[in-house]
């Protein structure tokens, strides 16, 4: 249909008037189309042009955020219409790329509840207006959608901490029955001898000492594990991150005899992260990753962009795991070490959550081993590489 219009247009001085009046017509015929599909979703959608006069707004606009109630919206400044400020700012920062770390969701009072919606601004060249662009704001309810996310996270937290509980017993067991066997070995010395010395009672003394240190270490470590993280997400380039684990971990890499090689895309958007919490799960994957190519090996670091995300992936080629091991690697207290105390990776997944992110693992035994970290790529990022596409599909064609 549009290169009907086109070629239309072009001859349009060849036209009588009822072929004229039939193109009309079939225009009209699509608008019509486009405006009945536009009423019957869920979203609220405004269309304007560069100067954020409003050109169409769907009924679902008003439903979902403060709007003047009026039969149309065609031909108003967006600022008369919309009526709460906060989204205006947004939608202003958007259209001049300056919502850089600003929030798209807005909340509202409605009767009893609270209702949050989501608002996105996406930028079209408009032909029609030579050097002109347009705008649509789409507006999106995610009230139950964020409850949902929000009572997930809660039976997450709640299954882990009912594993992370099962792990505490399990690991306090051992020093518990230790101290017990040396309180009745020293109740019994001093029945013997009904008085001891120092230097008596000193190997009892010293393994209840050290049971003692090794209970608060799992409590320690379990505090640790279960703790909500301070996490601050930053906007800013991880390839910069990357660079720089790299570089402190290379010269321990090679006293093992453990080559390194980066692989970072140069093309790789920003991403809102903590850059202490992705280092701290960076050099744990690492060190992971040394102590299983004991002979020495080879170590890649690598990142690239794939849809809405950024993954990272650590490979080595040391000894590799089998399934069950595979599918027990991320349990609280899980290791395959003899001085372990299973918690690494559950920190470094813990640390991918509070990232609204991922990660995977893939390995073979005697073949190596993959850890892929998921980092989802900001909506104003999105955004600026779906300009960026355009661009280049216009600049192409």
């Amino acid at each position: 249909m549009k290169k009907f219009v086109q070629r239309a247009i072009s001859k349009i001085d060849q036209l009588d008037r009822k072929q004229i009046v039939d193109i009309l017509g079939g225009l009209a015929g699509d608008v019509q189309m486009l405006e009945n599909v536009l009423e019957s979703i869920r979203d609220g959608v405004i269309l304007t042009d560069e100067k954020l006069t409003v050109q169409y707004a769907n009924t679902n606009c008003r439903k979902l955020v403060p709007m003047t109630i009026l039969h149309t919206y065609e031909g108003l400044a967006l600022s008369k219409v919309l009526l709460d400020e906060h989204i205006l700012h947004y939608i202003d920062l958007c259209v001049h790329n300056q919502q850089l770390e600003e929030d798209n969701e807005f909340s509202f009072q409605k009767g009893e509840s609270v209702q949050t919606v989501a608002v996105t601004v996406f930028a079209y060249k408009n032909k029609a207006r030579e050097g002109g662009s347009s705008y649509v704001v789409m507006i999106s309810d995610v009230t139950e959608h964020n409850a949902n996310e929000a009572r997930l996270r809660r039976s997450e937290n709640l299954a882990s901490m009912t594993t992370m509980a099962a792990g505490v017993a399990h690991e306090i067991k051992n020093p518990l029955a230790a101290m017990g066997i040396h309180v009745q070995l020293l109740r019994k010395a001093f029945a013997r001898k009904e008085s001891l010395t120092i230097e008596d009672a000193e190997r009892y003394l010293s393994v209840l000492e050290e049971e003692i240190s090794r209970l608060n270490s799992i409590v320690v470590d379990f505090l640790f594990a279960v703790r909500p993280m301070d996490t601050r997400l930053r906007l800013g380039p991880l390839v910069r991150t990357l660079e720089e684990v790299c570089s402190f971990v290379e010269p321990e890499l090679n006293e093992h005899r453990v080559q390194l090689r980066r692989d970072f895309s140069t093309a790789l958007p920003r991403l809102e992260y903590d850059e202490h919490l992705v280092k701290q799960a960076l050099l744990n994957l690492i060190k992971n990753a040394m102590n299983a190519m004991e002979g020495g090996g080879k170590l890649t670091i690598q990142a690239r962009l794939d849809g809405n995300q950024v993954q990272v992936k650590v490979s080595d080629t040391g000894i590799g795991m089998d399934e069950q091991v595979q599918q027990k690697i991320f349990e609280p207290y899980f290791t395959t070490k003899a001085t372990g105390t299973g918690l690494g990776l559950t920190v470094v997944y813990k640390i991918m959550k509070e990232h609204r992110g991922d990660i995977t693992v893939q390995s073979k035994a005697g073949e190596g081993t993959t850890f892929t970290l998921y980092f989802p790529v900001p909506k104003s990022e999105r955004l600026a590489l779906d300009r960026q596409s355009m661009t280049e599909a216009q600049y192409e064609a």
